[in-house]
């Protein structure tokens, strides 16, 4: 008689993972549309109104606005995904660094999307085991930009062309952000702040700023 054959129980798991894998990807992918268009409706289009409210208020020259990060986060355990999308913009230490933020961009939004599934990764498992459906999301907007200083004019109504004072210090860029009180995009407007230093190198950004960032649970039950 021949022997019984055993077979690998743990073997069979594997595959399912891989197919849940797979139509988790997929599904983000048919998903991930409608959640920029929504980042779009909130806190994208409310520049104008940030803008002090002034349509065709040019930005400084040292604000790079990012492509939007897009990504998303699977919790095998929960069996649910949630997808995250962010709006970035870098306020760069001078005009000439925008050449090179635009070269590097890719790689910079790769480590970017690392640092966000990773900052995000308990989070997410605490909505996903602690809230109730419907209560896990989470949707932040920046402040309103600050509006830029206005100009000193002379008798005739004319701006003052004001030279350095040779021994003085330069002055420092105008920074239209004010800064959040949300304490979890603080602590990733600092993750981002390390991670351009490590990719552009230190002194390129001045600072980091989420002007936008909300999500989304297309499964949760």
């Amino acid at each position: 008689m021949g022997k019984t054959r055993k077979t690998a129980q743990g073997n069979s798991v594997l595959p399912v993972v891989r197919i849940w894998a797979f139509l988790s990807v997929a599904f983000f992918a048919f998903t991930a549309f409608p959640l920029t268009d929504a980042l779009a409706s909130s806190g994208e289009s409310t520049e104008a109104a940030a803008e002090g409210g002034a349509e065709g208020v040019a930005l400084p020259g040292n604000i790079f606005e990012l492509d939007k990060l897009v990504t998303s986060i699977v919790l095998p355990r929960q069996g649910m995904i949630r997808q995250l999308v962010a709006g970035i913009w870098l306020e760069l230490s001078s005009v000439e660094h925008r050449a090179l933020v635009t070269r590097i961009q890719p790689k910079l939004l790769n480590a970017f999307m690392n640092d966000l599934q990773r900052y995000f990764y308990r989070d997410s498992q605490y909505r996903a085991e602690k809230l109730a459906k419907g209560e896990r999301g989470y949707r932040y907007e920046a402040p309103a930009l600050l509006p830029p200083p206005k100009p000193k004019l002379n008798e005739d109504g004319e701006e003052i062309d004001e030279e350095p004072v040779e021994g003085d210090a330069p002055k420092p860029l105008f920074s239209a952000f004010k800064p959040t009180t949300d304490p979890i995009i603080v602590g990733l407007q600092r993750r981002f702040q390390l991670t351009c230093d490590k990719v552009l190198g230190p002194g390129v950004v001045k600072s980091v700023q989420v002007r936008a960032l909300l999500d989304q649970w297309p499964n949760e039950r």
